[in-house]
């Protein structure tokens, strides 16, 4: 997909940078208002992938001192879909942190939101190393649990227990 797009932006700039060109150097070919415009997108289509290079360079190593903390948005997809009934709102939700390099666990309690289908919690700087488990129950003390997972993952999916 990434190829195809890029071939097609390609082709799309080969194909600008010759009809503007030609448009250049044949007089009457082009006329001069459609010239000026595709003189000006030529120049817009050579300045944005300057921009877009210079915005995701790194040009100093900024990225080791935070590369150990990271913020993570966990979503909880539903299962099955009609398993959080919304008329036992709120529910109580416990995340359990783990650390994998010093065995540590610790218990956070958040309030959850609802997302089109899911439950969604904003879980804040949590290092590379760290792993999460999500419980959650509502007042009839029913009970959801996910396995551990990585914060990179983003999305933990809960079974009933």
């Amino acid at each position: 997909m990434k190829k195809t797009l890029f071939y097609t932006f390609i082709t799309i700039f080969i194909a600008t940078a010759a009809i503007t060109l030609s448009g250049l150097l044949i007089k009457d070919l082009i006329d001069q208002a459609y010239l000026d415009k595709l003189f000006y997108l030529l120049i817009a289509e050579i300045i944005s992938p300057v921009i877009a290079l210079f915005k995701n360079t790194k040009f100093f190593d900024e990225a080791s001192n935070v590369s150990s903390n990271i913020s993570s948005k966990v979503n909880i997809m539903v299962l099955p879909k009609n398993a959080f009934p919304r008329e036992l709102d709120p529910h109580n939700c416990t995340v359990t942190i783990f650390n994998q390099d010093t065995d540590e666990e610790r218990n956070v309690c958040l309030v959850p939101k609802r997302e089109n289908g899911y439950l969604s919690m904003y879980l804040n700087t949590l290092s590379v190393q760290e792993m999460i488990k999500v419980h959650i129950t509502n007042r009839t003390n029913e009970s959801w649990e996910s396995d551990f997972f990585s914060p990179n993952v983003t999305k933990a999916e809960l079974e009933k227990i």
